[in-house]
């Protein structure tokens, strides 16, 4: 053997490395690219510094609501009267894909008992570029009259009918001036509330807004009651804003760590079989041609 030659050696780290690395692509196709839109906690003390994602900028509605923020507990909103307590936000505007899944989560607490239809109502929307601009114009105002989306409505304390007040609603074009109000919704399935019943402790609420190849599902989540809805055919599935309200309440009601985030073309499970499967196989194909060099280089001579 030449001396300028140096001996070709199996070398077992380069076949594991070769598997590692398709077992890598496998996971890395079994995920959705996840982007957070909004993550406001409030750290700043304030709310009027739109700096996304980690700020946004919170209108507030009529004078009957007083706001305030602390950077420990969140925003609150204040009713002086039996009004509504209301607030928006904007974040960057998305248009769900077939695959896409846009949730909302934030935590809150009521202060009073509320317990008419629709005291504690939370959506996602778009605004179709239709934006507030400053605080006090109130929510039942010609700017919402096109806005569309999906809402979840419930109530604080303890529902004494027990018939059930908590379910998803959603809004079509041209629904109407009041952007809080149930007669501008298309209310789904109620459901009886499950825990989230008494004042001054935190909750979680949440919703997720997923749109299929059928149609857009909304899950929803207020305290333990879990609620979903299914519309069929071309729903709502552009949004930019998001909304948090408390109806009738004449106390305060608190809300922090305001996440919004997308979950872009999650595949199906038959695709994501399919990908881990091609994945497997590439690195199955990479590491026989590997073996197959080095045991043809053998035979010939040359280790």
């Amino acid at each position: 053997m030449s001396a300028s030659i140096h001996p070709l050696t199996w070398q077992p780290k380069v076949g594991i490395r070769l598997f590692l690395g398709g077992v890598l692509c496998c996971a890395m196709a079994l995920q959705a690219h996840a982007t957070v839109l909004l993550n406001d906690t409030f750290a700043d003390g304030n709310r009027t510094t739109q700096a996304l994602p980690g700020s946004a900028q919170w209108y507030i509605g009529g004078a009957s609501s007083i706001a305030s923020t602390n950077a420990s507990s969140g925003l609150t909103l204040t009713q002086t009267k039996a009004a509504t307590a209301t607030t928006m936000a904007y974040f960057t505007p998305t248009t769900l894909q077939i695959g896409d899944t846009l949730e909302l989560t934030f935590s809150y607490s009521f202060h009073t008992a509320a317990v008419a239809d629709n005291s504690f109502q939370f959506g996602l929307y778009n605004s179709g570029g239709s934006r507030l601009t400053k605080d006090g114009l109130g929510f039942n105002n010609s700017l919402f009259n096109n806005y569309t989306g999906y809402a979840t409505s419930g109530v604080f304390g303890v529902d004494p009918s027990g018939l059930g007040r908590d379910h998803i609603e959603s809004r079509g074009l041209a629904a109407g001036n009041n952007l809080n109000s149930m007669g501008t919704y298309t209310e789904g399935k109620t459901y009886i509330q499950q825990g989230a019943a008494t004042p001054d402790q935190i909750y979680q609420a949440s919703m997720q807004i997923a749109r299929t190849a059928a149609g857009i599902t909304v899950t929803s989540q207020i305290g333990n009651t879990q609620m979903v809805q299914q519309y069929t055919g071309a729903g709502a599935a552009q949004f930019d804003a998001v909304g948090i309200f408390s109806n009738g309440n004449t106390s305060a009601f608190t809300f922090d760590s305001v996440r919004v985030e997308l979950a872009a073309n999650a595949p199906e499970p038959s695709v994501t079989a399919g990908l881990a499967l091609l994945g497997l196989a590439g690195a199955g194909r990479a590491l026989r041609r590997r073996i197959a060099d080095f045991l043809g280089k053998r035979k010939n001579g040359f280790c």
